[in-house]
């Protein structure tokens, strides 16, 4: 019987990382009029906006069922009234004693305590690197296995000046050409020839209407992966960076050049001395 319960478990996770790695997840953004959110997995559709109207059963809201899901609401509310007293007490309590902990101190172990907390920090100089690192390797990962599917993009440039109608239609006419190709280096774009994209000016509105239809394609197991190998990079590369504070690194200082160094640079000639203007004739002579 336990042989029996323990393929069971085997079996559901096996077929659980099948469908987490196979499955595909496709989420669609329509925009038209509103905004639609959609998504789809194993063919199911799961609309995420526009929200529902909510439906209410009026059997639900006779005088007996209010007073009991009021008396209800009323409990709930006292217990987490009482859970965050307490909890406030709790964190005056640990702050108080902290504060008592460093008013105890002297300057200087305040001062070797904040240097001893700083020498367990990696420098700043380094982190922004590895994470700069992470993320672009998570990105590249993550777009990598990314498809997106593009129906439609039609953008209608209107305002009440000709001249800004013109300079910002050339800009989105440009800048649409140029974030398909972004796109299509840095994920796969599905149905780019069949798609209806276009960019006109129309003197007739005054603002910018945005007409589009895309479906964006991942599998879970994709998320998971890219997050998986960008967090074990990130873990690796702060255990290499994280300093030691029973073997600090040496710092290195710039060389700085002794006396005779500067003795044996001439020094510049000094500039002649300007001669003195002869002294007017007096009035007498």
């Amino acid at each position: 019987m336990v042989g029996w319960i323990l393929l069971g478990i085997f079996g559901f996770i096996v077929v659980l990382f099948v469908l987490l790695f196979t499955v595909h997840a496709y989420i669609t953004i329509d925009l038209k009029d509103d905004l639609a959110l959609t998504v789809r997995v194993l063919g199911i559709p799961i609309r995420i906006l526009p929200k529902k109207d909510k439906s209410y059963n009026i059997k639900k809201y006779t005088l007996k069922k209010i007073r009991k899901r009021d008396a209800k609401a009323a409990k709930v509310a006292a217990k987490k009234a009482i859970a965050k007293k307490k909890k406030a007490e709790e964190k005056a309590r640990k702050k108080a004693e902290k504060k008592a902990a460093e008013a105890a101190l002297t300057k200087a172990e305040k001062k070797a305590r904040k240097k001893a907390k700083k020498a367990k920090q990696p420098k700043i100089t380094e982190l922004i690197p590895l994470a700069g690192g992470v993320a672009k390797l998570f990105f590249s990962r993550f777009f990598g296995k990314l498809h997106i599917k593009v129906a439609r993009l039609n953008i209608r440039v209107g305002g009440g000046d000709a001249m800004a109608v013109a300079m910002t239609y050339g800009i989105l006419n440009q800048s649409v050409g140029y974030l398909m190709r972004i796109l299509e280096k840095i994920c796969h774009v599905d149905g780019l020839k069949k798609a209806e994209i276009s960019v006109v000016p129309d003197f007739t509105i005054q603002k910018i209407e945005l007409d589009c239809n895309l479906t964006f394609r991942v599998s879970l197991g994709n998320v998971v992966g890219a997050a998986l190998k960008a967090g074990f990079a990130f873990l690796k590369g702060y255990i290499k960076i994280k300093p030691d504070p029973n073997h600090p690194k040496p710092t290195v200082k710039p060389p700085v050049p002794s006396a005779p160094v500067f003795a044996e640079i001439p020094l510049p000639p000094k500039p002649p001395k300007p001669e003195a203007p002869p002294k007017p004739p007096s009035a007498k002579a």
